[in-house]
Protein backbone atom coordinates (compact mmCIF):
# COMPACT_ATOMS: atom_id res chain seq x y z
CA UNK A 1 0.00 0.00 0.00
CA UNK A 2 1.24 3.27 -0.76
CA UNK A 3 2.27 5.72 1.91
CA UNK A 4 1.35 9.45 1.83
CA UNK A 5 4.14 12.27 3.14
CA UNK A 6 3.62 15.90 2.50
CA UNK A 7 6.47 18.84 1.82
CA UNK A 8 6.24 22.33 0.60
CA UNK A 9 8.42 21.87 -2.09
CA UNK A 10 9.44 18.44 -4.05
CA UNK A 11 12.13 18.77 -6.30
CA UNK A 12 12.52 16.38 -8.81
CA UNK A 13 15.71 15.55 -10.21
CA UNK A 14 19.23 15.59 -8.50
CA UNK A 15 21.64 17.38 -10.42
CA UNK A 16 23.76 20.88 -9.93
CA UNK A 17 20.06 22.60 -10.58
CA UNK A 18 18.08 20.59 -8.00
CA UNK A 19 20.34 20.63 -5.58
CA UNK A 20 20.88 24.48 -5.52
CA UNK A 21 17.41 24.83 -5.59
CA UNK A 22 16.84 22.60 -2.74
CA UNK A 23 20.15 24.10 -0.95
CA UNK A 24 18.51 27.96 -1.14
CA UNK A 25 15.54 26.35 -0.38
CA UNK A 26 16.01 24.62 3.21
CA UNK A 27 18.19 26.79 4.84
CA UNK A 28 15.57 29.35 4.69
CA UNK A 29 13.47 26.91 6.44
CA UNK A 30 11.11 25.59 3.54
CA UNK A 31 10.47 21.78 3.73
CA UNK A 32 11.58 20.07 1.20
CA UNK A 33 12.47 16.87 -0.24
CA UNK A 34 14.73 15.77 -3.21
CA UNK A 35 14.27 12.86 -5.44
CA UNK A 36 16.86 11.22 -7.87
CA UNK A 37 15.96 8.27 -10.05
CA UNK A 38 19.31 7.17 -10.79
CA UNK A 39 20.51 4.66 -7.55
CA UNK A 40 23.23 6.52 -6.79
CA UNK A 41 25.83 9.86 -7.26
CA UNK A 42 26.47 10.51 -11.06
CA UNK A 43 30.24 9.68 -11.60
CA UNK A 44 30.00 10.96 -15.18
CA UNK A 45 32.10 14.65 -15.97
CA UNK A 46 29.00 15.65 -18.38
CA UNK A 47 29.33 19.92 -17.80
CA UNK A 48 32.38 20.70 -17.00
CA UNK A 49 32.49 24.08 -16.82
CA UNK A 50 30.94 27.03 -13.76
CA UNK A 51 30.65 30.39 -14.53
CA UNK A 52 31.80 33.40 -12.56
CA UNK A 53 28.35 34.10 -11.82
CA UNK A 54 27.50 30.54 -10.52
CA UNK A 55 30.59 30.60 -8.49
CA UNK A 56 29.00 34.13 -6.89
CA UNK A 57 25.73 32.12 -6.17
CA UNK A 58 28.08 28.99 -4.45
CA UNK A 59 29.80 31.57 -2.49
CA UNK A 60 26.22 32.82 -1.15
CA UNK A 61 25.32 29.44 -0.41
CA UNK A 62 28.32 28.54 1.34
CA UNK A 63 29.65 25.69 -0.88
CA UNK A 64 32.13 27.88 -3.24
CA UNK A 65 35.46 27.56 -1.56
CA UNK A 66 35.05 23.26 -1.55
CA UNK A 67 34.22 23.77 -5.04
CA UNK A 68 36.88 25.60 -5.86
CA UNK A 69 39.44 23.08 -4.10
CA UNK A 70 38.01 20.50 -7.01
CA UNK A 71 38.34 22.44 -10.13
CA UNK A 72 41.54 24.44 -11.72
CA UNK A 73 41.63 27.77 -13.71
CA UNK A 74 43.07 28.79 -17.29
CA UNK A 75 44.51 25.00 -18.20
CA UNK A 76 46.85 25.91 -21.22
CA UNK A 77 46.09 23.82 -24.55
CA UNK A 78 48.26 21.74 -26.52
CA UNK A 79 47.70 20.67 -30.23
CA UNK A 80 49.30 18.04 -32.08
CA UNK A 81 48.55 17.47 -35.59
CA UNK A 82 48.54 14.00 -37.38
CA UNK A 83 51.95 14.47 -38.70
CA UNK A 84 53.38 15.49 -35.04
CA UNK A 85 53.57 18.87 -34.87
CA UNK A 86 53.05 20.25 -31.51
CA UNK A 87 51.19 23.65 -31.34
CA UNK A 88 50.68 25.26 -27.75
CA UNK A 89 48.29 28.17 -26.90
CA UNK A 90 46.75 29.82 -23.63
CA UNK A 91 43.38 28.23 -22.04
CA UNK A 92 40.48 28.64 -24.50
CA UNK A 93 38.89 30.35 -21.34
CA UNK A 94 38.53 34.16 -20.60
CA UNK A 95 38.53 36.15 -17.75
CA UNK A 96 35.73 38.44 -17.18
CA UNK A 97 36.93 41.69 -18.47
CA UNK A 98 37.56 43.92 -15.20
CA UNK A 99 39.42 41.90 -12.27
CA UNK A 100 38.14 44.26 -10.00
CA UNK A 101 34.43 43.22 -10.85
CA UNK A 102 33.77 39.96 -9.08
CA UNK A 103 35.75 37.60 -6.90
CA UNK A 104 35.80 34.63 -8.77
CA UNK A 105 36.54 36.33 -12.43
CA UNK A 106 37.77 32.84 -14.49
CA UNK A 107 35.91 30.09 -15.22
CA UNK A 108 36.63 26.72 -13.56
CA UNK A 109 37.24 23.83 -14.96
CA UNK A 110 35.17 21.11 -13.19
CA UNK A 111 33.38 17.84 -13.62
CA UNK A 112 29.61 18.15 -12.65
CA UNK A 113 29.98 14.98 -9.98
CA UNK A 114 32.80 17.33 -8.41
CA UNK A 115 29.82 20.11 -8.19
CA UNK A 116 26.98 18.07 -7.13
CA UNK A 117 29.34 16.69 -4.23
CA UNK A 118 29.41 19.41 -2.14
CA UNK A 119 26.14 20.59 -2.64
CA UNK A 120 24.69 17.16 -1.03
CA UNK A 121 26.76 17.79 1.53
CA UNK A 122 25.31 20.96 1.86
CA UNK A 123 21.89 20.25 1.48
CA UNK A 124 22.73 17.32 4.25
CA UNK A 125 23.51 20.01 6.70
CA UNK A 126 20.01 21.02 6.66
CA UNK A 127 19.16 17.71 7.11
CA UNK A 128 17.71 16.65 3.79
CA UNK A 129 19.05 13.69 2.14
CA UNK A 130 19.14 12.99 -1.14
CA UNK A 131 16.37 10.26 -2.04
CA UNK A 132 18.29 8.15 -4.85
CA UNK A 133 16.58 5.29 -6.75
CA UNK A 134 13.34 7.01 -6.79
CA UNK A 135 11.50 8.44 -9.69
CA UNK A 136 8.18 10.38 -9.81
CA UNK A 137 5.37 7.97 -11.92
CA UNK A 138 2.17 9.97 -12.06
CA UNK A 139 1.26 13.60 -11.58
CA UNK A 140 -1.93 15.04 -10.32
CA UNK A 141 -2.89 18.59 -9.31
CA UNK A 142 -5.20 20.17 -7.13
CA UNK A 143 -6.29 23.58 -6.14
CA UNK A 144 -3.46 23.89 -3.22
CA UNK A 145 -1.49 20.95 -3.58
CA UNK A 146 0.20 18.60 -6.39
CA UNK A 147 0.53 14.46 -5.81
CA UNK A 148 3.21 12.97 -7.25
CA UNK A 149 3.11 9.21 -6.95
CA UNK A 150 6.46 7.61 -6.93
CA UNK A 151 8.83 4.25 -6.29
CA UNK A 152 11.46 3.67 -4.52
CA UNK A 153 13.59 0.70 -2.93
CA UNK A 154 10.56 1.30 0.14
CA UNK A 155 8.14 0.33 -2.08
CA UNK A 156 5.65 2.73 -4.02
CA UNK A 157 4.89 6.45 -1.70
CA UNK A 158 2.40 9.34 -2.65
CA UNK A 159 4.09 12.53 -1.79
CA UNK A 160 1.52 15.59 -1.74
CA UNK A 161 3.53 18.96 -2.45
CA UNK A 162 1.92 22.60 -2.43
CA UNK A 163 4.99 22.66 -5.53
CA UNK A 164 6.86 20.69 -7.55
CA UNK A 165 9.88 21.49 -9.27
CA UNK A 166 10.77 19.32 -12.27
CA UNK A 167 14.37 19.54 -12.45
CA UNK A 168 14.76 16.45 -14.09
CA UNK A 169 16.69 16.82 -17.62
CA UNK A 170 15.79 16.87 -20.86
CA UNK A 171 14.11 14.00 -21.12
CA UNK A 172 12.76 15.22 -18.14
CA UNK A 173 9.42 12.88 -16.28
CA UNK A 174 8.05 16.17 -15.33
CA UNK A 175 7.68 18.02 -18.28
CA UNK A 176 6.05 15.09 -20.38
CA UNK A 177 3.69 14.58 -17.74
CA UNK A 178 2.54 18.38 -17.89
CA UNK A 179 2.41 17.70 -21.50
CA UNK A 180 4.40 21.10 -22.18
CA UNK A 181 5.97 21.06 -25.26
CA UNK A 182 10.23 21.55 -26.01
CA UNK A 183 9.96 23.55 -28.79
CA UNK A 184 13.59 22.95 -30.93
CA UNK A 185 15.91 20.64 -33.18
CA UNK A 186 18.06 18.00 -32.88
CA UNK A 187 21.49 18.87 -34.72
CA UNK A 188 22.56 16.65 -36.80
CA UNK A 189 26.20 16.59 -36.03
CA UNK A 190 27.08 13.28 -33.95
CA UNK A 191 30.13 13.26 -31.27
CA UNK A 192 31.46 10.63 -29.09
CA UNK A 193 31.81 11.71 -25.38
CA UNK A 194 33.51 9.59 -22.20
CA UNK A 195 35.75 10.12 -19.01
CA UNK A 196 38.56 7.78 -19.63
CA UNK A 197 42.23 6.99 -17.98
CA UNK A 198 45.71 7.06 -20.19
CA UNK A 199 48.70 7.28 -19.98
CA UNK A 200 51.25 9.36 -21.82
CA UNK A 201 49.27 12.89 -21.50
CA UNK A 202 50.50 15.57 -19.14
CA UNK A 203 47.26 16.19 -16.83
CA UNK A 204 48.19 19.54 -16.48
CA UNK A 205 46.98 20.20 -19.99
CA UNK A 206 43.95 20.01 -22.34
CA UNK A 207 44.70 18.30 -26.00
CA UNK A 208 42.74 19.54 -28.97
CA UNK A 209 43.91 16.80 -32.24
CA UNK A 210 43.17 18.55 -35.33
CA UNK A 211 41.38 15.62 -37.28
CA UNK A 212 39.99 14.94 -40.61
CA UNK A 213 37.06 14.67 -39.02
CA UNK A 214 36.75 17.69 -37.31
CA UNK A 215 39.10 17.28 -33.86
CA UNK A 216 39.25 15.47 -30.84
CA UNK A 217 39.80 16.62 -27.35
CA UNK A 218 40.99 15.61 -23.99
CA UNK A 219 40.12 17.50 -20.77
CA UNK A 220 41.38 16.48 -17.86
CA UNK A 221 39.68 16.55 -14.38
CA UNK A 222 41.14 17.88 -11.83
CA UNK A 223 40.12 15.95 -9.11
CA UNK A 224 40.97 12.40 -10.73
CA UNK A 225 43.23 11.12 -13.50
CA UNK A 226 40.19 10.66 -15.40
CA UNK A 227 39.91 12.80 -18.66
CA UNK A 228 36.66 13.85 -20.79
CA UNK A 229 36.78 12.46 -24.29
CA UNK A 230 34.81 14.79 -27.28
CA UNK A 231 35.30 13.79 -30.59
CA UNK A 232 33.62 15.00 -33.69
CA UNK A 233 32.18 11.87 -35.95
CA UNK A 234 33.17 12.36 -39.60
CA UNK A 235 30.29 14.45 -41.35
CA UNK A 236 27.78 12.16 -43.36
CA UNK A 237 28.41 8.61 -41.20
CA UNK A 238 25.14 7.46 -40.96
CA UNK A 239 25.95 4.42 -39.00
CA UNK A 240 28.93 5.10 -36.28
CA UNK A 241 30.22 2.79 -35.03
CA UNK A 242 29.17 2.13 -31.01
CA UNK A 243 31.67 3.78 -28.48
CA UNK A 244 34.23 1.49 -26.70
CA UNK A 245 37.60 1.60 -25.47
CA UNK A 246 38.76 -0.02 -28.30
CA UNK A 247 37.10 2.28 -30.81
CA UNK A 248 38.48 5.32 -28.93
CA UNK A 249 41.81 3.64 -28.95
CA UNK A 250 41.89 3.21 -32.51
CA UNK A 251 40.65 6.99 -33.29
CA UNK A 252 43.87 8.09 -31.32
CA UNK A 253 46.55 5.44 -32.98
CA UNK A 254 45.63 6.47 -36.18
CA UNK A 255 46.10 9.95 -35.35
CA UNK A 256 49.05 9.99 -32.92
CA UNK A 257 50.47 6.71 -33.96
CA UNK A 258 49.94 3.23 -32.14
CA UNK A 259 51.44 3.08 -28.13
CA UNK A 260 52.06 6.66 -28.19
CA UNK A 261 49.20 7.70 -25.63
CA UNK A 262 47.34 4.27 -24.29
CA UNK A 263 44.27 4.19 -22.79
CA UNK A 264 43.54 2.13 -19.95
CA UNK A 265 40.05 2.87 -18.63
CA UNK A 266 36.47 3.68 -19.58
CA UNK A 267 33.91 5.21 -16.87
CA UNK A 268 31.62 6.09 -19.33
CA UNK A 269 31.16 6.55 -22.96
CA UNK A 270 28.29 7.67 -25.27
CA UNK A 271 27.29 8.41 -28.54
CA UNK A 272 25.90 12.22 -28.45
CA UNK A 273 24.09 14.46 -30.43
CA UNK A 274 22.93 17.64 -29.10
CA UNK A 275 19.80 18.94 -29.01
CA UNK A 276 18.61 22.60 -28.98
CA UNK A 277 15.02 23.18 -27.05
CA UNK A 278 13.47 25.08 -25.01
CA UNK A 279 10.20 24.49 -23.01
CA UNK A 280 6.84 26.31 -24.02
CA UNK A 281 6.40 27.37 -20.65
CA UNK A 282 7.91 27.43 -17.34
CA UNK A 283 4.70 27.03 -15.04
CA UNK A 284 1.87 25.03 -15.30
CA UNK A 285 -0.11 25.25 -12.02
CA UNK A 286 2.01 24.36 -9.00
CA UNK A 287 4.56 22.69 -11.00
CA UNK A 288 7.67 24.37 -12.71
CA UNK A 289 10.70 23.43 -14.48
CA UNK A 290 14.55 24.29 -14.13
CA UNK A 291 17.77 23.61 -15.55
CA UNK A 292 17.65 20.58 -18.41
CA UNK A 293 14.26 19.87 -18.18
CA UNK A 294 13.46 23.63 -19.07
CA UNK A 295 16.18 23.88 -21.46
CA UNK A 296 18.82 21.96 -23.91
CA UNK A 297 22.08 23.38 -25.12
CA UNK A 298 25.11 22.47 -27.30
CA UNK A 299 27.80 22.17 -24.95
CA UNK A 300 29.55 25.18 -26.71
CA UNK A 301 30.41 27.61 -23.79
CA UNK A 302 29.30 25.18 -21.05
CA UNK A 303 26.34 27.16 -20.89
CA UNK A 304 23.85 24.45 -19.60
CA UNK A 305 24.85 23.59 -16.03
CA UNK A 306 25.13 27.41 -15.41
CA UNK A 307 22.07 28.51 -16.69
CA UNK A 308 20.36 25.90 -14.47
CA UNK A 309 21.72 26.55 -11.52
CA UNK A 310 20.77 30.39 -12.26
CA UNK A 311 17.16 28.99 -13.14
CA UNK A 312 17.40 27.63 -9.45
CA UNK A 313 18.73 30.84 -7.65
CA UNK A 314 16.49 32.74 -9.16
CA UNK A 315 13.25 30.35 -8.50
CA UNK A 316 13.73 29.19 -4.78
CA UNK A 317 13.17 32.77 -2.85
CA UNK A 318 9.94 33.39 -4.80
CA UNK A 319 8.76 30.17 -4.40
CA UNK A 320 10.08 30.68 -0.23
CA UNK A 321 7.88 33.98 -0.49
CA UNK A 322 4.79 32.87 -1.87
CA UNK A 323 5.32 29.48 0.77
CA UNK A 324 5.11 32.44 3.53
CA UNK A 325 2.12 33.85 1.79
CA UNK A 326 3.35 36.26 -0.92
CA UNK A 327 1.02 36.37 -3.85
CA UNK A 328 1.24 33.34 -6.59
CA UNK A 329 1.71 35.93 -9.45
CA UNK A 330 5.43 36.06 -8.23
CA UNK A 331 6.40 33.01 -9.79
CA UNK A 332 5.30 34.04 -13.04
CA UNK A 333 8.15 36.51 -13.25
CA UNK A 334 10.59 33.07 -12.81
CA UNK A 335 9.58 32.32 -16.33
CA UNK A 336 9.84 36.07 -17.39
CA UNK A 337 12.91 36.40 -16.28
CA UNK A 338 14.52 33.42 -17.02
CA UNK A 339 13.04 32.44 -20.13
CA UNK A 340 14.40 35.00 -22.29
CA UNK A 341 18.27 34.10 -21.06
CA UNK A 342 17.65 30.26 -21.79
CA UNK A 343 16.43 31.69 -25.53
CA UNK A 344 19.43 33.98 -25.66
CA UNK A 345 22.11 31.40 -24.36
CA UNK A 346 20.21 28.40 -26.81
CA UNK A 347 21.12 31.11 -29.69
CA UNK A 348 24.67 32.00 -28.47
CA UNK A 349 25.70 28.43 -27.71
CA UNK A 350 24.43 27.13 -31.41
CA UNK A 351 26.48 29.67 -33.39
CA UNK A 352 29.32 29.09 -31.43
CA UNK A 353 29.09 25.18 -32.01
CA UNK A 354 28.30 25.81 -35.69
CA UNK A 355 31.66 27.82 -36.04
CA UNK A 356 33.59 25.60 -34.26
CA UNK A 357 32.40 22.20 -36.22
CA UNK A 358 33.16 24.32 -39.43
CA UNK A 359 36.09 25.59 -39.10
CA UNK A 360 38.40 22.83 -36.69
CA UNK A 361 38.30 20.34 -40.22
CA UNK A 362 40.72 23.15 -41.45
CA UNK A 363 43.24 21.61 -38.72
CA UNK A 364 45.67 23.66 -35.79
CA UNK A 365 44.19 27.26 -38.07
CA UNK A 366 40.69 25.88 -38.30
CA UNK A 367 40.67 25.23 -34.54
CA UNK A 368 41.96 28.18 -33.34
CA UNK A 369 39.69 29.86 -35.60
CA UNK A 370 36.84 27.90 -34.01
CA UNK A 371 37.94 28.93 -30.90
CA UNK A 372 37.80 32.71 -30.98
CA UNK A 373 34.80 33.82 -29.48
CA UNK A 374 34.03 31.01 -27.86
CA UNK A 375 34.29 32.44 -24.49
CA UNK A 376 33.03 35.66 -25.11
CA UNK A 377 29.63 36.54 -22.74
CA UNK A 378 30.05 33.64 -20.90
CA UNK A 379 30.74 34.45 -17.69
CA UNK A 380 27.26 35.26 -16.40
CA UNK A 381 27.66 38.67 -15.19
CA UNK A 382 25.99 40.69 -17.65
CA UNK A 383 22.58 38.71 -17.53
CA UNK A 384 19.66 40.91 -16.39
CA UNK A 385 15.83 41.11 -16.50
CA UNK A 386 15.38 44.54 -17.99
CA UNK A 387 11.37 44.07 -18.30
CA UNK A 388 11.54 42.39 -14.45
CA UNK A 389 7.87 43.20 -13.30
CA UNK A 390 9.68 43.08 -9.86
CA UNK A 391 11.22 46.37 -10.62
CA UNK A 392 10.35 49.97 -8.94
CA UNK A 393 9.88 52.34 -11.69
CA UNK A 394 11.81 50.84 -14.06
CA UNK A 395 15.05 50.25 -12.90
CA UNK A 396 17.02 47.48 -14.98
CA UNK A 397 17.00 44.10 -13.20
CA UNK A 398 21.09 43.58 -13.18
CA UNK A 399 23.17 42.05 -10.80
CA UNK A 400 24.34 43.96 -7.97
CA UNK A 401 27.88 45.17 -8.27
CA UNK A 402 30.72 43.75 -6.31
CA UNK A 403 32.37 46.39 -4.40
CA UNK A 404 34.80 46.23 -1.88
CA UNK A 405 37.07 48.37 0.48
CA UNK A 406 33.51 49.13 3.10
CA UNK A 407 34.48 49.44 6.43
CA UNK A 408 32.47 50.25 9.90
CA UNK A 409 31.95 48.93 13.70
CA UNK A 410 32.33 45.18 13.52
CA UNK A 411 32.57 44.79 9.55
CA UNK A 412 34.97 45.04 7.00
CA UNK A 413 34.34 43.23 3.79
CA UNK A 414 32.81 43.38 0.60
CA UNK A 415 28.81 44.48 -0.86
CA UNK A 416 28.39 40.04 -1.38
CA UNK A 417 29.41 40.40 2.75
CA UNK A 418 26.07 42.21 3.15
CA UNK A 419 24.15 40.57 0.71
CA UNK A 420 25.41 37.04 1.65
CA UNK A 421 22.21 35.02 2.90
CA UNK A 422 18.54 34.43 2.13
CA UNK A 423 17.19 38.18 3.00
CA UNK A 424 16.91 41.39 0.90
CA UNK A 425 19.17 44.04 1.16
CA UNK A 426 18.64 47.43 1.38
CA UNK A 427 21.89 49.82 0.99
CA UNK A 428 20.96 53.61 2.08
CA UNK A 429 23.59 55.97 0.70
CA UNK A 430 24.16 58.68 3.22
CA UNK A 431 26.04 60.46 5.29
CA UNK A 432 22.82 61.66 7.67
CA UNK A 433 22.37 59.42 10.23
CA UNK A 434 19.06 61.05 10.74
CA UNK A 435 18.18 59.48 7.21
CA UNK A 436 18.06 55.98 8.26
CA UNK A 437 14.40 56.80 10.49
CA UNK A 438 12.80 56.71 6.58
CA UNK A 439 13.49 52.70 6.33
CA UNK A 440 11.74 51.85 9.54
CA UNK A 441 9.38 49.67 9.53
CA UNK A 442 10.46 47.14 7.19
CA UNK A 443 10.09 43.29 7.18
CA UNK A 444 12.01 41.57 9.43
CA UNK A 445 14.09 39.71 6.55
CA UNK A 446 15.13 43.10 5.12
CA UNK A 447 18.64 44.08 5.96
CA UNK A 448 19.24 47.65 6.03
CA UNK A 449 22.89 49.28 5.90
CA UNK A 450 23.25 52.42 5.64
CA UNK A 451 26.85 53.63 3.63
CA UNK A 452 28.39 56.96 4.76
CA UNK A 453 29.72 59.21 7.58
CA UNK A 454 29.12 57.17 10.97
CA UNK A 455 28.04 54.00 9.47
CA UNK A 456 29.86 51.63 7.03
CA UNK A 457 32.28 53.94 5.48
CA UNK A 458 33.05 53.61 1.40
CA UNK A 459 36.30 55.21 1.57
CA UNK A 460 37.58 54.42 -2.17
CA UNK A 461 33.98 55.54 -3.48
CA UNK A 462 33.80 52.33 -5.08
CA UNK A 463 30.56 51.15 -3.81
CA UNK A 464 28.63 54.61 -5.11
CA UNK A 465 30.38 54.79 -8.01
CA UNK A 466 29.44 51.12 -8.95
CA UNK A 467 25.69 51.46 -8.25
CA UNK A 468 25.35 54.86 -9.40
CA UNK A 469 24.51 56.32 -6.18
CA UNK A 470 24.33 59.83 -5.81
CA UNK A 471 24.06 60.96 -2.07
CA UNK A 472 20.38 60.44 -0.06
CA UNK A 473 19.86 57.12 -2.75
CA UNK A 474 18.34 54.04 -1.19
CA UNK A 475 19.07 50.60 -3.18
CA UNK A 476 17.24 47.45 -3.13
CA UNK A 477 18.79 44.37 -3.62
CA UNK A 478 16.60 40.72 -3.99
CA UNK A 479 17.76 37.61 -2.46
CA UNK A 480 19.18 36.37 -5.87
CA UNK A 481 21.81 39.69 -6.08
CA UNK A 482 19.69 41.43 -8.64
CA UNK A 483 18.86 45.19 -8.64
CA UNK A 484 14.69 45.98 -7.61
CA UNK A 485 14.90 49.63 -7.08
CA UNK A 486 17.28 52.72 -7.30
CA UNK A 487 15.10 55.55 -5.72
CA UNK A 488 15.82 59.25 -3.58
CA UNK A 489 15.14 58.38 -0.26
CA UNK A 490 12.84 61.21 0.42
CA UNK A 491 10.49 58.26 -1.50
CA UNK A 492 10.93 55.46 0.59
CA UNK A 493 7.12 54.74 0.97
CA UNK A 494 7.51 53.61 -2.34
CA UNK A 495 10.09 50.96 -1.23
CA UNK A 496 7.75 50.13 1.93
CA UNK A 497 5.37 49.31 -0.78
CA UNK A 498 7.20 47.83 -3.21
CA UNK A 499 8.33 45.24 -0.85
CA UNK A 500 4.93 44.57 1.07
CA UNK A 501 3.88 43.00 -2.11
CA UNK A 502 6.86 40.71 -2.81
CA UNK A 503 7.78 40.17 1.04
CA UNK A 504 5.04 38.38 3.11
Amino acid sequence: MSTVAVTDVLVVGAGPTGLTLACDLARRGVGVRVIERFDAPSITSRGKGLQPRSLEIFDDLGVADEILTRGAIRIPVRMITADGTVTDRGPITVPAPDPTATPYRETLWIAEFDVEGPLRDRLALDGVPVEFGTRAVGLEQGDDHVTVAVESPRGPETIRARWVVGADGGRSTIRRALQVPFEGFTVEELWYLGDVRLEGLDHGRQYILPTASGALGLTPLPTTDLWQWQSMITPGDDAPEEPSLQLYQRLLDEHLGAGRVVLTEATWLSLYRANVRLAARYRAGRVLLAGDAAHAHTPAGGQGMNTGVQDAFNLAWKLDAVLAGAGESLLDSYEQERRPVAAAVLASSTAKIRKFETNAVHGVDGVNKGFEGMGADTSGLSIAYPDSPLSLDGIRAERAPYATGLRGAGFAGSTFDLFRGPHWTVLLFSDDSADAELLTGLPADVHVHRIGSGAIQDAQGQAAERFRAAPGTIVLVRPDGYLAARIPATRSEWLRKHLGSLVS
